[in-house]
């Protein structure tokens, strides 16, 4: 293992030797390579370390640096459906900003959401490096995980209807651990102090059937129904209304300590996002993007916030018989969801929803981001990020750049299709630990996460939410 001059600082090593087939898959991604002077996981950490010319908002430089136009390679691997169309990826070089609207309270907002190099220029000035990682196409890492998906699914996935507990597919969460530890050393990796334990721990092992360690989502429209979907509201998931056995946050985080303890663990909640649909020229999904709020102030300070209760929710605008009938002309099969549920016997009450929901939701409420010129948004179609603090939610692309992205394409024919599937995505879910520099043992450098922090500060309840526009000592591990 290599270590950087600043002894605190682990560099994570380049990928290990691959045998020739991922070699041979990871050229075939040539279209995605990055810059050589953006590393994965840790050495983006390391090697972006430095002043950065950045505009007060985004911390982005005047001039982005771009990624060659690699050599197309002719290979026989087969891919994953996400990174299969060669066309998927040309044209990222030229994007690192696109127009789309977040799903803010009551109405969405047009918004720069950055991509490619412009998200990661963002990520490194905005100190947000141990909450999200982009994941790049050709990491080998990530093309295990995908064929992992794609060879498991029907047996997993399918029969478990769409989500699951972890203990149900042991090797998809030991590649999601690897991305971890790549990304991030310190929170994550053993030889830096960290550990990954997978699954949240909503529940324990005698509710292993309502766990959501792994879930797929697909569009309301799409053939094959399903009750997740992608989620367009932005929230953080110890929030939402998933349920939680009572307990759940002492026996999910245990050996969390409390305020002026000398000891005790931080923990962060990561999530391994993963677009299982094609994806487009630009290097994003063709809809609904997974957008992500950079913390504020490295995580030190919340974000503003109303709170919505499940009464807020009566009268909301429904779809419109023309509208309807619009998004079925242009895709009969989006028809099934509306034929199936007309079919169906099962008439359930607005109360009986949250039978199997958190109890605490309906005296909590949910927390609505307040809008604000600060935000600054990244998507990414690979991903890992820490869903207990940043704020998330599926946007909408500006129609006009779709449609030329489309046009655009070598082959039109296959991105139309493309397209028109809407947007599938996985999430494997974790927990991440490890002691930080404000306690006994605590690595020098690493700081408490915001979550660990609100909890020992008495801030973060089962039937609370965490205070908008609170601070945290992330050295101390509590609440000012």
């Amino acid at each position: 293992m290599d270590w950087s001059p600043d002894a605190h600082t682990p560099v994570a090593p380049d990928h290990a030797v691959v045998d020739p087939a991922t070699l041979d898959t990871m050229s075939a991604l040539g279209a995605f390579a990055s810059a050589p002077t953006v590393a994965h996981g840790a050495k983006a950490r390391i090697a972006g370390r430095g002043v950065l010319s950045n505009n007060a908002k985004t911390g982005i430089r005047g001039k982005v640096r771009m990624a060659p136009r690699a050599r197309a390679v002719g290979t026989a691997v087969e891919l994953p459906p996400a990174i299969a169309n060669p066309d998927s990826g040309s044209r990222a070089k030229e994007f690192i900003t696109r127009k789309g609207a977040v799903p803010y309270k009551d109405e969405a907002v047009d918004c720069d959401i950055l991509v490619n190099d412009g998200a990661r220029e963002a990520i490194k000035a905005n100190g947000a490096e141990r909450f999200v990682n982009l994941i790049e196409p050709d990491n080998p890492k990530l093309v295990k995980l995908l064929k992992t998906m794609e060879a498991g699914w029907d047996r997993i996935g399918v029969r478990a209807k769409n989500a699951g507990h972890h203990s149900l597919w042991p090797e998809a969460f030991e590649a999601g651990r690897a991305l971890l530890e790549e990304a991030f050393p310190e929170e994550c990796d053993p030889a830096y102090g960290g550990e990954v334990l997978s699954g949240v721990a909503f529940v324990g092992d005698d509710m292993k059937d309502r766990a959501i360690d792994f879930m797929q989502r697909r569009p309301k429209t799409d053939f094959t129904m399903s009750k997740y979907n992608p989620l367009g509201r932005l929230h953080r998931d110890p929030d939402a209304i998933d349920y939680k056995q009572p307990g759940w946050m002492e026996a999910a985080m245990p050996n969390s300590g409390g305020p002026g303890e000398d000891d005790g663990y931080s923990y962060r909640y990561y999530n391994v996002w993963l677009a299982r649909t094609p994806i487009d020229p630009s290097g994003q999904v063709w809809e609904n993007p997974l957008c992500l709020l950079l913390p504020k102030n490295r995580g030190a300070q919340e974000w503003d916030y109303e709170v919505r209760l499940p009464e807020d929710n009566e009268g909301a605008v429904e779809e419109t018989l023309g509208e309807k009938a619009g998004r079925i002309a242009k895709n009969p099969l989006s028809a099934a969801p509306i034929i199936m549920k007309a079919f169906s016997f099962k008439k359930g009450k607005k109360e009986d929803q949250f039978e199997f929901q958190d109890e605490n939701y309906m005296k909590r409420g949910s927390p609505e981001l307040t809008p604000s010129d600060e935000h600054v948004w990244v998507t990414h179609p690979f991903v890992c990020f820490d869903s207990f603090d940043m704020w998330h939610g599926a946007a909408k692309w500006e129609s006009d750049i779709k449609s030329e992205l489309c046009n655009g394409a070598k082959d039109v024919m296959r991105a139309r299709q493309d397209a028109s599937k809407g947007r599938v995505s996985m999430e494997l879910r974790f927990r991440a630990r490890c002691k930080p520099a404000g306690v006994k043992g605590g690595r020098e450098g690493v700081p408490f996460s915001p979550l660990s922090s609100a909890y020992r500060g008495g801030a973060f309840k089962p039937d609370t939410v965490r205070p908008s526009g609170g601070s945290y000592d992330l050295e101390k591990g509590t609440t000012k």
